[in-house]
């Protein structure tokens, strides 16, 4: 149902189904996701969510579009306060380490679900979500380089190259955590090439 057509009291219904939801699908993942785990869970009729919504894809599309718009709104206001950029980029590596090691007991990490559905779901608005997120981490770090180079910390060159680089080097994590072969020694080892890497620039 497309929510320019939907009431003030509508809206929040729908925001209210899209948030009980995460919470399912941080608990459960996506493939084992029934429309009924969600109903029980937001506390609907099964009439009334589908007035909103006519699958769980459907559902776990929005609140992924939802998270991807204001994932990153934190780091980004953090950033417009123009802090010292040593100091800032290491308290971002610090809460990637925090996710990446906590992300199954995250009441809102869809981190699971997230690869689930990838792994699942090929047409284009899925294709589009996903490149939409990746580009979303990859502007995250570029500002946070952005601001490396206007403090002078950093020389300006070769920054979209690590860019690139450090979303690769999340995404293998990613896999490693859903996996539970990632331990934290791991990270800090990770996390400290890359940390060399951005210092040489």
């Amino acid at each position: 149902m497309s929510s320019k057509g939907l009431t003030k009291k509508s809206e929040l219904k729908k925001a209210a189904i899209v948030s009980g939801a995460r919470r399912v699908f941080a608990q459960k993942g996506f493939l084992s996701v029934t429309m009924k785990d969600i109903i029980d869970a937001c506390h609907i009729s099964r009439g009334g969510i589908y007035l909103y919504f006519d699958s769980v894809d459907d559902i776990f599309f929005e609140a992924v579009t939802q998270r991807s718009v204001r994932q990153f709104d934190n780091i980004r206001e953090e950033i417009k306060k123009n802090p010292p950029f040593n100091l800032i980029f290491k308290n971002y590596l610090a809460e990637q380490k925090k996710r990446l090691l906590n992300y199954d007991n995250n009441d809102d990490s869809l981190l699971r679900a997230m690869y689930e559905y990838s792994f699942t779901h090929h047409a284009d608005r899925d294709k589009k979500l996903k490149q939409k997120q990746m580009n979303a981490t990859k502007a995250t770090v570029r500002s946070l380089l952005d601001l490396g180079v206007k403090q002078g910390a950093l020389s300006g060159q070769n920054i979209k190259v690590i860019a690139d680089n450090f979303m690769l080097l999340i995404e293998g994590m990613n896999i490693m955590a859903l996996t539970g072969e990632l331990k934290a020694q791991q990270i800090d080892s990770q996390f400290e090439l890359f940390a060399q890497s951005v210092c040489d620039l």
